[in-house]
């Protein structure tokens, strides 16, 4: 190379290299400060909310180069679309029609420029979700392109000119869920996880389509009923379109159900005027021969091992027909597997002939029959001969089953013809030849009369055992079907024991005997009878459920319904020397127990059981009471989800009690966790009620905490919360109370528990030596606060006792500490209690009324001062006729009204404030005295230190009405306010 050349070389490659340079600077100036995502975003979502019929929101949208090098990109974050097709407001569920997490689409304008092609090479989607619905009227959610009479004019011509053609390279689907709700043929159908690859080439006249896509989990609804579920699905297809016939055809499809594989091909054409696809497609088994068929047993049961087998085996399909508006088309189905034998190597058995034949339709509309066809099934080998043949009709409206067979297995034999996974193995023998005829709407309507069964089966020693999943099964039993007629059928299972993950059950010797009447009327239930002994049942399911039962004797009855010939009426007696039932944390046992029951369903899952049931004695536990419950020598009521009780003697703890009433919704309450109801009327020698409500706030996993541990002692007194889903009316007469270190006699009155409150209503009862009235209300929603209101109304209480009774008295009226006597006391009061049951006094509203007669005034701190300055006769006792005193406590402060009061020589009326920190100031007008004139005590100060100041009298006179009638009024409100709060918070 001269060096002309090499030096013209060199200025044309600085050249280029600058003017790429350049391109590429202005490009990354174009992309991060022309069209930055905060300018781009608004644009883009002006277009499209202005072409759509919908609402699009996003958080950005970003032009890309560098990342998607050499191709322009544009990359779409965090979008939403909602349709507005339905509404234009208030969007619902069947309006949201996509959102997504990211979407990047790569284009070549290089292309378009040079080939007069549109060049896509990547469109990606991630994390999206698809909601289609389709109204009764017809109208879709995604029809959201807004037509205008500008656009319809100009189409023609656009279309015309537009001639270029559309190559995608990619395009990606990355867990993906898509709905397909439509409301007009009653079709819902939901995909899972889905992964979907497009590779797509669109010309004017023909296009194709590379598919492959897979999803986890189909679910598929239609006319209401469940038709698909759990199915794992993937498809491999080459689709090609063409535009001039409107038809699509299919070639080298594949498509994998559960790891089933099948092939397909076929035309779909659509109708653009009736909005239809007319389906014509053909279907079959992958590959299909022995091997294939073989290799469809779960890999879970049985392992891949080399085979050999011959025979002939088909599997095809057809899917013929219009989709559309309320049009299906018709699915069928053939298998046929002809003098096939197959071994697996290094094993002693094999299959030395298998013959099946069967057939499906199903065709929605309802145009030809649906049905299921097994017209043959055979299998011989391994000490094996099973034969078999069976046919559903009318399968999408009542089905009709037939069923036969004739069977003689070698488990023993047969678990060593197919190489089963390590952990899984078989055993036993089963012989078999019955007879089955039925409808589906007879299981479905508990309508068991109408089975016809005949022949017989017998399993000896059968065993199946999974050790990877933990299942393990073992029975023998023999099962005599008599029936022609009618059904009539004996069985007698003589070890039956169930054990997996989820489900355990055992049964030693069971006999029963099943009759039936003849079936004549087809609008009444089939009247049928079964005797059954059982020597023990235990069953559980995980850690929620346990079930034993000892020595029982029961017969069971099917009959028509009182209210509804159609619906069953099933009746149970049942006789057993001890029953054992948990769910989940709740416990109930039961001696020596019969049940005399009978349900009658209603509709679907809705029965009223009535009967009744008696024991020797029952015991109940549940984590949210720590204390059993135990009920002796009852019988009770049942009937329309009511148990009605006639004198149950109940022992709680120490406590004990008869009830008389009714128990609502227990099942509910310990299945469903919901309300349980009752109104009772209880009597009772003893309730320990410290004891209860120790046994409330003890935690859950105290369930094992024995009796005499629950504590009696206050020092152990917590809040506590009453379970919520309790709803209890009851109506008491109690010889004894004991609370705390307080013993009540008589009591009698009203208790409500609703909604996590008690409430005590004009409950009466004698305490200290006084009698009682109160109204009490109390409630916790947590173990840290609770409040409390109640309106106690005492006659004749010793002041002592009532300071112990009260002790928060003794803070806010410290003047009672210097009286002695007998007095009438009438308190209405609500609080906030802490965690050990203690008022908190800055939270105390109350309204006090004190009156007492021949009281004794003794040696107080404050009035042996008064005594010494007033020169009292008798400075360590001093009689006091009457007194009354009213008093209210509000926001932290205690009113004491003026109130009247002889003693000594004197007559004085006494009132004053005090602060619930003990502080206080006093004022005593005396109005009688032997001074010759009147004059007034101010006293102010702590019990620790007080303050004394004569000055001028404030009180005139005795206590006025306007005063008593201020003081009554406020304990009113408040016994009101008690009241009304909680029938506020029940109702």
């Amino acid at each position: 190379m001269t060096p002309k050349i090499k030096k013209r070389l060199t200025i044309a490659l600085v050249v280029l290299a600058s003017v790429a340079s350049l391109a590429l600077a202005a490009i990354a100036v174009v992309i991060n400060f022309v069209f930055t995502p905060a300018k781009l975003t608004p644009v883009v979502l002006r277009a499209a909310n202005e072409s759509l019929n919908a609402d699009l929101r996003i958080k950005s949208v970003e032009l890309t180069f560098f990342s998607t090098f050499p191709q322009f990109g544009l990359r779409v974050e965090e979008g939403t679309l909602v349709s507005k097709v339905l509404t234009d407001s208030a969007f619902s569920r069947q309006d949201s029609l996509l959102s997504f997490g990211e979407c990047v689409i790569t284009v070549s304008p290089l292309a378009y420029l040079t080939d007069n092609k549109i060049l896509i090479h990547n469109m990606q989607l991630k994390d999206a979700s698809v909601y289609a619905y389709k109204s009764k009227e017809g109208r879709s959610n995604w029809d959201i392109v807004k037509a205008s009479a500008d656009t319809a004019q100009v189409a023609p011509a656009d279309t015309a000119s537009f001639n270029s053609a559309i190559d995608i390279r990619n395009i990606e689907l990355i867990r993906a869920n898509l709905t397909f709700d439509d409301r007009d043929t009653r079709v819902y159908a939901r995909m899972d996880s889905i992964h979907l690859k497009l590779k797509v080439s669109l010309n004017k006249e023909r296009s194709s389509l590379k598919l492959a896509f897979d999803n986890k989990n189909i679910l598929f609804w239609q006319q209401g009923e469940l038709l698909v579920n759990h199915v794992a699905t993937s498809i491999k297809t080459d689709i090609v379109v063409d535009h001039v016939q409107r038809k699509w055809t299919f070639h080298d499809t594949e498509l994998s159900v559960n790891g089933i594989k099948f092939d397909a091909e076929g035309t779909v054409v659509r109708d653009t005027l009736s909005q239809t696809l007319d389906m014509d497609v053909r279907y079959g088994l992958h590959a299909p021969s022995m091997e294939t068929v073989l290799g469809m047993i779960p890999q879970s049961i049985v392992k891949k091992a080399k085979v050999s087998a011959k025979g002939e085996v088909m599997v095809e399909g057809t899917l013929k027909g219009v989709y559309g508006k309320q049009q299906f088309p018709v699915a069928k189905l053939a298998i046929q597997v002809k003098d096939a034998s197959a071994k697996y190597a290094d094993l002693p058995y094999g299959i030395d002939k298998l013959t099946a034949n069967f057939e499906a339709c199903v065709d929605l509309m309802r145009n030809t029959p649906s049905y299921l066809n097994l017209k043959i099934f055979h299998f011989k080998g391994a000490h094996t001969d099973v034969l078999a043949d069976g046919r559903v009709d009318d399968l999408l409206s009542d089905p009709r089953i037939s069923f036969h067979t004739r069977s003689l297995v070698d488990l023993n034999a047969l678990a060593q013809t197919f190489p089963l996974q390590e952990g899984v193995s078989i055993k036993g023998k089963l012989d078999a030849d019955l007879t089955l005829n039925c409808k589906l709407s007879s299981l479905r309507n508990q309508d068991i009369g109408r089975i016809r069964m005949l022949g017989k089966l017998q399993l000896n020693d059968f065993a199946i055992r999974d050790e990877q999943k933990s299942f393990d099964f073992e029975s023998s039993a023999s099962f005599t079907f008599s029936g022609d007629k009618t059904l009539q059928a004996e069985a007698e299972i003589r070890r039956l024991m169930l054990k997996s993950r989820v489900l355990s059950s055992t049964i030693e010797r069971l006999s029963a005997k099943v009759t039936s009447t003849n079936p004549q009327d087809t609008t009444r239930v089939v009247s049928m009878q079964c005797s059954l002994n059982l020597n023990k049942l235990k069953a559980g399911m995980g850690d929620s459920l346990v079930l034993y039962s000892g020595k029982t004797i029961a017969t069971v009855s099917l009959q028509p319904g009182k209210l509804n010939p159609a619906k069953p009426l099933v009746g149970l007696k049942f006789r057993t020397d001890s029953l054992y039932a948990r769910i989940r944390q709740t416990q109930m046992g039961m001696n020596r127990g019969d049940f005399d029951v009978h349900a009658e369903k209603l509709r679907d899952s809705v029965w009223n059981t009535t009967g009744d049931i008696g024991f020797d004695k029952l015991y109940f536990k549940t984590p949210e009471f720590t204390l059993p419950v135990i009920v002796k020598d009852t019988r009770v009521t049942l009937g329309n989800k009511t148990i009605s009780l006639n004198g149950a003697q109940v022992q709680i703890g120490r406590s004990d009690l008869t009830a008389r009433g009714s128990i609502y919704n227990l099942a509910g309450a310990m299945m469903k966790n919901e309300t349980l109801r009752a109104k009772l009327d209880i009597e009772s020698n003893l309730i320990d009620c410290t004891q209860l409500v120790n046994s409330i706030a003890l935690p859950a996993d105290s369930l094992s905490t024995p009796i005499d541990t629950v504590s009696s002692s206050s020092s152990d007194m917590k809040l506590f919360v009453v379970p919520q889903n309790i709803n209890f009316e009851l109506q008491t007469n109690i010889r004894k109370v004991t609370f705390d270190k307080m013993l009540f006699e008589q009591v009698h009155g009203a208790v409500d528990i609703k909604d996590q409150y008690i409430y005590l209503k004009d409950l009466s009862m004698i305490a200290l030596g006084a009698q009682m009235k109160t109204v009490a209300v109390y409630k916790a929603s947590s173990l840290k606060r609770a409040y409390t209101g109640f309106d106690f109304r005492i006659k004749g209480i010793n002041i002592g006792n009532l300071v112990e009774f009260i002790p928060a008295l003794d803070s806010i009226v410290p003047m009672l500490r210097s009286f002695k006597g007998t007095v009438n006391f009438d308190i209405a009061a609500e609080t906030r209690l802490d965690s050990t049951l203690n008022v908190l006094i800055p939270t105390l509203r109350s309204a006090i009324h004190l009156k007492g007669d021949s009281l004794v005034l003794m040696d107080g701190e404050t009035f042996a001062e008064m005594s010494k300055m007033l020169m009292f006769k008798n400075k360590k006792e001093n009689l006091v006729d009457s007194i009354s005193v009213n008093i209210t406590v509000d926001d932290g402060k205690v009113n004491i009204y003026p109130f009247l009061i002889e003693i000594d020589r004197y007559k004085a009326a006494v009132g004053g404030k005090q602060g619930l920190d003990m502080s206080f100031d006093y004022h005593v007008s005396i109005l009688k005295s032997p001074l010759p004139f009147k004059a007034g005590i101010n006293i102010s100060g702590t019990p620790d230190k007080v303050k004394f100041k004569i000055g001028k009298a404030k009180y005139k006179d005795a206590v006025t009405p306007v005063n008593i009638h201020k003081i009554d009024s406020t304990r009113l409100t408040m016994e009101g306010k008690i009241k009304h709060r909680f029938q506020r918070v029940t109702h």
